[in-house]
């Protein structure tokens, strides 16, 4: 039995983004959901290119293996997204997750890699059919940390996988498909918000279209901390209704009008007080009359409370605008991130901004930056212990020491990636213990010095 797909696709940028980085595609064979990553006007190219190359597959694969040709579209895409950032430097660490499936009318193969994430309604039960490739799925794969803990781990966002046009390796397998099935493809923006118990209920009532719809709303109410997009697949025994593939996110283009323009300070702005109408004394030869103010006592009464309106309606304003800015600079704070060192040359992240305000700093240390013997990083909020050491602005060669203190600032994905990137060129520990010369010599910074100690 050929069994067909209804589906669907909707997205919003959120109530924190300035813009929309995913992208959605639903079509009768083909689900995808790429979430970019790497700043404004260049990880929304990233999904575009990956959806732009996996669009061509919305047709029925016949005998064909689905994982295979997702596969191979997907590499596609990452050579294309490699030549973008060549072509255009300024792109650089721009990338792009991926949760993509292709149906043939009777299962579908799945293509993984990053922290969106697949779910399956079946029988009105949800289950997670991808996992998770981050750093603290690795660990709760390992026993070290409870799956409890996830949300609240500082290194929750650092991915492990992405399409960024270098070589990766993705998750493949294939899922049955039966009657009454739901699929539901999402950015973390729905998943990080949004408990699996409440998307469980929401995915299974009314239409994909209604479910779709209350997700994306569910997203919003929870603060709308990110681009959310869902995209939806609906396994039925009939032929549904034929409609166009839906594109949405980053896909759709620029919106001109904000989504949310609603806002405390617009409601208080639009505060207004109507004005009092005094109905007319009809007389006694049938002419109205309107009565006039008794005495000025009266006339002044009705000018205070104008007044008093006026001034209400000020301090209204004044503190929605005080309250609007607050919140925009705690927000700001909590999400912007820099590299620094201390001290003792240690590289680390800081969360905030480089400022202090009456004595108090506005930045803390959010992550220390290790690295071992290998030359592998690790991003911690503890001190480095074990085989790892701080990595210091000295362990990179002289002529990139200058870079440090040249970073720009962003989310802490873009930052860490920049740390990746200076960790790439550090020095390779030294294989001997070095000499008193060359001591002195990396004391003093000296080109000579071409290993570091450990």
């Amino acid at each position: 039995m050929t069994l067909k797909l209804n589906f669907f696709a909707k997205s919003d940028r959120g109530l924190i983004r300035d813009n929309n980085e995913d992208s959605g595609y639903a079509g009768p064979h083909l689900l995808i959901l790429a979430d970019g990553m790497g700043g404004h006007a260049a990880g929304e190219v990233a999904s575009e290119l990956m959806v732009n190359h996996l669009e061509i597959l919305d047709q029925d694969p016949g005998q064909e293996d689905t994982t295979a040709l997702l596969e191979a579209a997907a590499e596609q895409a990452n050579e294309a997204i490699s030549d973008h950032v060549k072509a255009h430097p300024e792109t650089e660490g721009m990338g792009t997750t991926l949760s993509t499936m292709l149906f043939n009318g009777t299962d579908f193969g799945v293509c993984h890699v990053g922290d969106s994430r697949g779910y399956l309604l079946r029988d009105g039960k949800l289950k997670q059919i991808t996992k998770d490739d981050t750093y603290v799925q690795s660990l709760v794969d390992k026993g070290e940390l409870d799956p409890g803990d996830v949300s609240s781990h500082p290194q929750k966002s650092l991915i492990l996988k992405a399409y960024t046009g270098r070589p990766v390796e993705a998750t493949l397998f294939t899922l049955d498909a039966k009657p009454g099935d739901r699929i539901l493809l999402c950015s973390d923006g729905l998943s990080d918000p949004v408990t699996a118990s409440t998307i469980e209920t929401a995915l299974g009532q009314g239409s994909i279209e209604q479910a779709g719809s209350t997700l994306v709303d569910l997203a919003i109410r929870s603060g709308g901390p990110d681009n959310v997009t869902v995209v939806i697949g609906e396994v039925t025994e009939e032929s549904p209704q034929e409609h166009e593939p839906f594109r949405v996110g980053a896909l759709a283009g620029p919106t001109e009008e904000p989504t949310h323009p609603d806002s405390s300070a617009s409601r208080a702005a639009q505060l207004s007080r109507k004005p009092q109408v005094i109905p007319p004394v009809v007389m006694a030869d049938g002419e109205e009359e309107r009565p006039e103010p008794a005495d000025d006592e009266a006339e002044d009464e009705t000018s205070g409370r104008k007044i008093g309106w006026k001034v209400l309606l000020a301090l209204l304003i004044v503190l929605a605008l005080v309250i609007g800015a607050g919140l925009w600079a705690k927000n700001f704070l909590s999400n912007n991130y820099y590299v620094a060192t201390n001290e003792a040359q240690e590289i680390t992240i800081q969360q905030g901004a480089d400022y202090s305000v009456f004595g108090k700093e506005l930045h803390s240390t959010h992550q220390n930056v290790c690295i071992n013997d290998s030359n592998s990083l690790l991003f911690s909020g503890q001190p480095c212990e074990g085989d790892f050491t701080p990595l210091k602005v000295t362990d990179l060669p002289e002529s990139e020491r200058s870079a440090v203190d040249h970073l720009s600032t962003g989310d802490l994905g873009e930052v860490q990636q920049q740390v990746n990137d200076l960790g790439d060129k550090a020095l390779k520990p030294c294989i001997t213990a070095p000499s008193q010369k060359d001591k002195k010599d990396a004391k003093k910074n000296k080109p000579g010095v071409t290993c570091r100690e450990v």
